[in-house]
């Protein structure tokens, strides 16, 4: 694993300015091009007080993305992390520490890859019981929470991202995995934290591996058709532990779906272009989440990796074990790929790399995708809505992976006609007066995210 640089690295050498700033929070792409001009299509940036490699050119990125004989990434290759050079509170270390499939590479990568694979395979295939079950189920979340947020009358107002986008996936993941109910809602709010990278996110990281652990051993004594008994029975050699980490993989990145839902909703309600206005206007919502994932990808920049030996890339040599940050929105935005997003074709290109590319591909690719065109069409098909601030005042998430809203305040209106909506529970949570004593049955039934997105509900109000 030891990588074999044959001269000192560049990146030490180089001045770097902080990627993580308040320009690339509101206008990432503004930040790409500077980048872009200064640099050519790889850049050196200070990331957090560590010095990485910016792949923004849309052929270097698809190298590193798809040449694992070059590029790994497990980081056991990075060499300042081994030499001690990447200081203890840095925040994104924790995820780096954690043994998943997206940390493996070569034979080991592959044989947790097949097992992953196979067992997501019968909800992923659109003809198999599984996956007609599971879309049922997604429309049936979405459903509910409309419901929830539309309980006070047929208008008002929401915040998309934290009371649909975002809880909706871990929902779907919730039933997927086979959580108790009250267990997944504690994974619910760990997940949050992690991609938030929040202060806690090393002991959100610990219960989420902790919660998965315990469903793992749980599913392995009491298998049922979830996905969590599917990957133990696809590789049963695999420890509880281990399945615990998949799992968790899963989980974290799960929250690029929400981020999908709400990028799709904003694209459409603030700016779209001529080919996603097609794709919404004749309800191609399939298409408007592609074209979306082209034009503003929820996955901005992709995990590290490591070269194991030496090699050019743009205008610079990268030192074996240098860390290398593939970025998908910069490719997007490369000049060589911005043909893709031109209004002269019916369909939108499929060569973006919103869900990565080569052996890291994401296995959950159409899984993914059918939640979010679920979730995107359920909500436009019931509601009608209009953004609540200008689109340059939507306030957007800082994380150097994520490209999401920190909330997308819409008013809303039911449209008449539409399918109608689950009757729900919308009664806020119990009050501090009666905090001990016990629920009501038809509060029982419910979890504590539902009870939090009810209350959320009941006392919204409109904004000064």
């Amino acid at each position: 694993m030891e990588p074999h640089p044959t001269a000192p690295s560049e990146l030490g050498s180089l001045p770097t300015a902080p990627l993580m700033t308040r320009d690339y929070e509101t206008r990432p792409a503004l930040v790409y091009e500077r980048l872009r001009t200064a640099h050519g299509p790889v850049a050196p940036v200070d990331l957090y007080g560590v010095p990485v490699w910016l792949v923004i050119g849309y052929h270097e990125v698809s190298r590193v993305l798809r040449d694992e004989s070059v590029f790994k990434v497990d980081p056991g290759h990075w060499r300042g992390l081994r030499e001690g050079r990447v200081p203890e509170e840095w925040p994104m270390l924790a995820g780096y520490r954690v043994d998943h499939l997206l940390h493996q590479d070569d034979e080991r990568r592959a044989a947790t890859r097949a097992a992953v694979e196979s067992a997501l395979r019968p909800f992923q295939d659109p003809d198999q019981p599984q996956a007609l079950e599971l879309r049922r189920a997604v429309e049936r979340h979405a459903d509910e929470l409309i419901a929830l947020f539309t309980a006070g009358g047929s208008s008002g107002f929401v915040d998309l991202s934290l009371q649909f986008a975002r809880p909706l996936p871990l929902m779907v993941l919730n039933r997927l995995f086979g959580f108790p109910v009250e267990r997944g809602d504690d994974m619910v709010m760990d997940a949050w934290r992690m991609a938030d990278a929040a202060p806690d996110a090393a002991e959100a990281i610990r219960r989420l591996v902790a919660a998965t652990t315990e469903l793992a051993a749980y599913k392995r004594e009491n298998p049922g058709n979830d996905l969590t008994s599917r990957l133990i029975a696809a590789a049963p050699e695999l420890p509880d532990e281990q399945v615990a980490l998949e799992l968790y993989a899963i989980i974290v990145y799960s929250d690029y779906i929400g981020q999908a839902v709400t990028n799709t909703v904003l694209e459409a309600l603030g700016g779209a272009s001529n080919q996603a206005w097609q794709s919404l206007r004749s309800g191609d919502y399939g298409e408007l989440v592609n074209r979306v994932q082209m034009a503003s990808p929820p996955w901005a920049n992709l995990p590290l990796r490591f070269p194991v030996s030496d090699v050019r890339l743009g205008r610079y040599r990268i030192a074996a074990g240098d860390p290398v940050m593939p970025s998908v929105a910069a490719a997007h935005g490369d000049p060589v790929f911005a043909a893709a997003l031109t209004d002269d074709g019916l369909k939108s290109s499929r060569a973006h790399l919103a869900w990565g590319a080569g052996v890291h591909h994401c296995p959950a690719q159409e899984l993914s995708e059918m939640v979010a065109t679920t979730a995107v069409a359920r909500l436009l098909d019931h509601c009608e809505l209009e953004l609540m601030l200008p689109v340059d005042q939507i306030p957007w998430r800082s994380s150097p992976y994520a490209h999401g809203v920190k909330s997308l305040p819409v008013r809303f209106r039911l449209l008449a006609g539409a399918s109608p909506l689950p009757v729900v529970d919308a009664a806020p949570p119990p009050t501090a007066t009666a905090a001990h004593a016990e629920p009501p049955a038809a509060q029982r039934s419910r979890s504590r995210l539902w009870r939090f997105l009810a209350g959320l509900a009941s006392r919204q109000q409109p904004p000064a």
